[in-house]
């Protein structure tokens, strides 16, 4: 990751996983007109799973953009050290304008309500 974002991307990445390898950021199309960004671990001869994945974005630069922004997000909050709250939830989670909020919400409303826990 040798761009300014990738660098910040990698950090944000070591942040909230770890500092005990390297990072994979993966950016895939079917169509070319809607693109996904997913970061993995990279462990030098094979890769982790897919870590944090994005929504569908327009181009590859949005759908990198949208991962920078849920990984800034996320990293903000493990680094205060508290747990992360259903508003931080959705602000990461919920799509890089917020229109998987909604949505969202409502998985988290019936998880809570079928299991009897809260999830944040």
């Amino acid at each position: 990751m040798a761009s300014t974002q990738g660098q910040r991307i990698e950090a944000n990445c070591k942040t909230i996983w770890g500092n005990d390898c390297e990072y994979d950021l993966d950016i895939e199309t079917d169509d070319y007109v809607n693109y996904t960004c997913h970061v993995k671990k990279d462990f030098g001869t094979s890769f982790g799973p897919p870590l944090a994945i994005t929504s569908l974005c327009y181009s590859s630069e949005a759908a990198c953009a949208e991962l920078d922004k849920m990984l800034e997000l996320w990293a903000n909050q493990v680094k205060r050290g508290t747990p992360m709250t259903r508003d931080e939830s959705l602000e990461i989670f919920g799509g890089s304008k917020g229109e998987h909020k909604n949505l969202l919400s409502k998985v988290m409303d019936a998880f809570e309500k079928n299991e009897g826990e809260k999830l944040v």
